[in-house]
């Protein structure tokens, strides 16, 4: 019986994974800068690429996750939007959002150890979900 490399097994499955869910679809997430202040604007975009036959977005989840102080406690931030509901996506097509969120003025700051990042979540065809994620800081 001859021997497989674990890498090489690796790379069949995902290879049939992508066959199977659809492949080729990417979802990126772009921002200028890794730092926002407080109360500022954090400005990325989120790209849908998708190589393939014609499908449809059913949406697309934008999140952002940080943590906030509240009642002088560390209380876990997330606020996410839907968008894109049922838009088509033509053969060969990248879809571009762009995204603006302003920062809550209660944010705690990265300096003193909350972690920050913005994420997304295609919903393509009912059947395929790429996520991207990017992590920033929040300065005072």
């Amino acid at each position: 019986m001859g021997k497989i490399k674990l890498s090489d097994t690796m790379q069949f499955l995902s290879g049939k994974f992508n066959t199977i869910a659809g492949g080729g679809v990417d979802l990126v997430l772009e921002m200028s800068g890794d730092e926002i202040r407080i109360g500022g604007e954090l400005r990325a975009s989120a790209h849908v690429k998708w190589p393939r036959k014609a499908g449809k977005i059913d949406y697309l989840q934008i999140s952002l996750k940080g943590q906030v102080q509240r009642d002088g406690k560390w209380q876990p931030y997330v606020q996410s939007a839907e968008v894109a509901h049922g838009k088509d996506l033509p053969e060969n097509h990248e879809f571009i959002v762009p995204i603006i969120i302003v920062i809550p003025e209660d944010a705690v700051l990265s300096e003193d150890g909350a972690n920050w990042s913005l994420y997304a979540r295609a919903f393509i065809n009912k059947q395929f979900d790429p996520r991207a994620e990017i992590s920033f800081q929040v300065l005072s």
